[in-house]
């Protein structure tokens, strides 16, 4: 069989910070003499094993949540463990370095303050970038009124504040237990829009997966997508009042670290010079955050016509969507078969379906979104 001319027909729907495709129910069934439609061409077909890592921990079969009590269980140890090391419990500054590679490569610095509600502070500074953004009583003031975000400053950003998901009732739910480095952690692998209800065996391409220390209660590592770790290493933590923060963290895409994060201090915010969190010197850009959890798309297509056959091939990518709507910073993080890997970039490239500041109402802040992008493809009989 060959991927060569693959045409691709997608259907997708963006949904708040998540996208996902409309698929017919599993169970639905047509007359004999109609074709399948696509969805149930592409849910007949087996998924490919979700590809190697040493942070890939759910090597075994993960189980669906079947009850409440379960998903009671489930549940608790993520928020136990966002509670944890929640740093926004208290007045804080918190100061982050980091060394980035590939997109953004070199050495940055991070720091969040926030003296009290309704007020916070950010400011970076890294290879030429250096912003600073101030929200007060949720108007948010810059020094960079386009609102553009590097990929890895994002990256960073989202693994100190933005890594936990919505669990609400339509949240899929399974839970394994794996090993890393040697202790034994509770996995949880979460998705949202796909029937993976009674799904068996690893982690599927469409799940995010958690991994805690059931003893300590802390997040030990965190992958948004097939291909994306982050390690979170407590063993010079800082203690701030009840609270652990990490003494640093790594990020790694496709087996190659592209993120080494450490944090400087936590401390109290009561000494902090007021009039930094004065709005004198800085252009007020909107109303809302700069920045928010990141997106999910997934895209199915296939080749040709007839019906497709054989297994499944998933690519996933990572990247920056501007406030223009314009996506950059392109970067795989994992395929199921490389030859792929071009056309999956050139899909999420000609990708139409991204809103742009021109859409937003009138005052919002401009955004930019990390986002996942999945494709799915399905071979045609040669």
């Amino acid at each position: 069989m060959s991927f060569r001319g693959i045409r691709l027909v997608v259907a997708a729907s963006l949904i708040g910070p998540a996208a996902i495709l409309a698929q017919a129910p599993s169970g639905a069934s047509s007359a004999p003499s109609q074709p399948r439609t696509r969805a149930a061409i592409f849910e007949s077909l087996a998924q490919p094993p979700v590809p190697a890592d040493p942070l890939e921990l759910v090597l075994g079969d993960a189980q669906s949540v079947q009850n409440a009590e379960q998903r009671a269980a489930a549940v608790h140890l993520l928020t136990s463990a966002r509670a944890l090391s929640n740093v926004r419990a208290y007045p804080y500054d918190l100061k982050t370095t980091f060394v980035a590679s590939g997109s953004s490569a070199g050495s940055w610095t991070l720091e969040d303050s926030s003296p009290a509600r309704e007020v916070y502070r950010w400011a970076a500074q890294g290879p030429s970038y250096s912003a600073v953004n101030l929200h007060t009583n949720q108007l948010v003031y810059s020094n960079q009124p386009a609102g553009a975000m590097p990929l890895r400053l994002a990256q960073v950003r989202t693994a100190i504040f933005f890594v936990y998901p919505a669990t609400g009732p339509y949240a899929n739910l399974r839970t394994a237990i794996a090993s890393l480095n040697g202790v034994e952690v509770s996995c949880i692998l979460v998705s949202h829009g796909s029937p993976s209800k009674s799904a068996a065996g690893g982690r599927r391409w469409e799940e995010s997966e958690y991994c805690i220390d059931p003893k300590s209660g802390l997040l030990m590592s965190y992958s948004p997508a097939p291909g994306m770790y982050v390690a979170y290493d407590y063993a010079n933590a800082i203690h701030f009042h009840d609270k652990v923060i990490p003494g640093k963290f790594t990020i790694t895409q496709a087996g190659q670290t592209v993120v080494e994060a450490r944090t400087e201090s936590v401390t109290d915010a009561g000494k902090l010079d007021p009039a930094i969190f004065q709005p004198a010197g800085l252009e007020k850009v909107g109303a809302g955050p700069l920045m928010s959890p990141p997106w999910r798309v997934r895209t199915r297509g296939a080749s040709g016509s007839g019906n497709p056959s054989g297994a499944l091939q998933v690519v996933v990518l990572d990247g920056m969507v501007t406030a223009e709507g314009k996506l950059g910073e392109l970067e795989v993080l994992a395929s199921s078969n490389a030859a792929l890997n071009q056309t999956a970039q050139e899909e999420a490239a000609a990708w139409k379906n991204w809103q742009s500041q021109e859409d937003a109402q009138p005052g919002a802040t401009p955004q930019s979104h990390e986002v996942f992008f999945t494709v799915e493809f399905a071979q045609s009989e040669p």
